[in-house]
């Protein structure tokens, strides 16, 4: 029974030191944190939980209380917004090392925002307290936090742009550019987009209907600039692409 014990007890420290080294290691890639030092690093990893959800799967929901920040590990986040008729417009797409839910961690109000998987996706989760004590305790994660708070600022800039001031192909031509670079997968034909992305999310990336979305997306397919296979967008000629997202409405 003692060498079962044992046996046990080693089992549950090996985990829990692989938990710890696969956190550190994703800390160790994310902007937010770079600049950090090793015992901060170290330190921020303990706090942060490991969590599991399943495609189509609510992380929180918009006006839920903001008590806790994620981290993506692995997986697909969308960020969505909803009107009072139930109608969703996503704002973003979060993949491995990106960051969601802060704002209410600062402000501690109401989520802005829901989160739900878009794929299975594993998650940490840190809270706002050992965050805020994380923050008084690092200058140099307040500084890049602001830096954070500034590109965040001028995305949701440039997506009021797009929304009001652009045609559906346009935004949708600078939508794919904008998730190639982040979750774009090189390969001999041009850059697989490795998400699952229906014509229904892209409109409610973009704004708009799904049929604008078929329509948009119809074209660029006859111009020979994407093509899709399995389920996902390959993008076949990214110059044409760019210049299509130079159009203005």
């Amino acid at each position: 029974m003692t060498t079962l014990v044992a046996m046990a007890t080693r089992f549950a420290y090996n985990h829990q030191s692989n938990g710890m080294s696969e956190t550190l290691n994703l800390l160790k890639t994310v902007t937010l944190f770079s600049g950090m030092t090793d015992s901060e690093l170290n330190a921020l990893a303990k706090d942060f939980t490991r969590l599991g959800f399943g495609a189509e799967e609510v992380i929180f929901y918009q006006g839920d209380p903001g008590q806790t920040l994620y981290l993506v590990e692995s997986g697909k986040v969308r960020i969505y917004v909803q009107n009072e008729d139930g109608q969703e417009l996503s704002v973003n797409v979060c993949g491995a090392g990106d960051l969601f839910g802060e704002m209410s961690v600062i402000d501690e109000l109401p989520r802005s925002a829901s989160a739900a998987a878009m794929e299975p996706t594993t998650v940490l989760r840190l809270s706002r307290e050992r965050f805020r004590e994380h923050l008084r305790r690092s200058p140099q994660l307040g500084i890049n936090f602001m830096k954070a708070l500034s590109v965040r600022i001028r995305f949701s800039t440039r997506q009021l742009d797009n929304l009001t001031l652009t045609s559906v192909p346009t935004r949708l031509a600078r939508k794919l550019l904008e998730l190639a670079q982040q979750h774009g997968v090189p390969e001999p034909r041009g850059v697989r987009l490795e998400m699952p992305l229906t014509q229904t999310q892209l409109a409610s990336l973009l704004g708009t209907t799904r049929e604008s979305v078929n329509k948009a997306v119809s074209q660029f397919r006859r111009q020979g600039v994407i093509v899709m296979e399995d389920g996902q967008i390959i993008i076949i000629d990214p110059d044409a692409l760019r210049s299509l997202g130079q159009m203005r409405s």
